[in-house]
């Protein structure tokens, strides 16, 4: 059995097929993000942002959505669209400081395969612009 499993993922990559492992979000979090952003999400200061608060907030706008796909490690995660949308959609509900605001949008492997094909090379000042935008639209709720 391990013979032809193996054999059929060879035979894919010489296809061209993308083969990829599908764990739940929380086991994607841990092999793709936690080394960086630690196992809270806290970040390491001055180098690695911290997303206990700033994924929701973020994620509240729709250029801080885009923002948020387009940052160099998810948008050139090994990850599947789907199981980048479920590991986003995860980390906003456990790893965050704040409440999901009512009517959150979930976000989607359609809106997320939109994004990452661009992914941004300078993140520091765009992020600084869009986490005030966010904050300004998070105060007028």
């Amino acid at each position: 059995m391990r013979i032809t499993l193996a054999l059929a993922a060879l035979i894919a990559g010489y296809a061209g097929v993308k083969v990829a492992w599908s764990y739940e979000p929380a086991v994607n979090f841990q092999l793709n993000c936690m080394g960086c952003h630690l196992a809270d999400g806290s970040g390491e200061r001055g180098r690695v942002p911290s997303l206990r608060r700033s994924l929701v907030l973020l994620s509240t706008i729709p250029e801080g959505r885009e923002y948020v796909i387009r940052v160099p490690g998810v948008a050139q995660s090994p990850l599947s669209d789907e199981d980048t949308a479920a590991l986003l959609n995860w980390m906003a509900r456990n790893l965050s400081d704040i409440d999901l605001p009512s009517g959150f949008a979930d976000y989607s492997a359609l809106e997320v395969a939109r994004s990452r094909s661009r992914p941004l090379a300078k993140v520091g000042d765009l992020r600084v612009r869009l986490m005030r935008a966010a904050e300004h639209h998070d105060q007028r709720r």
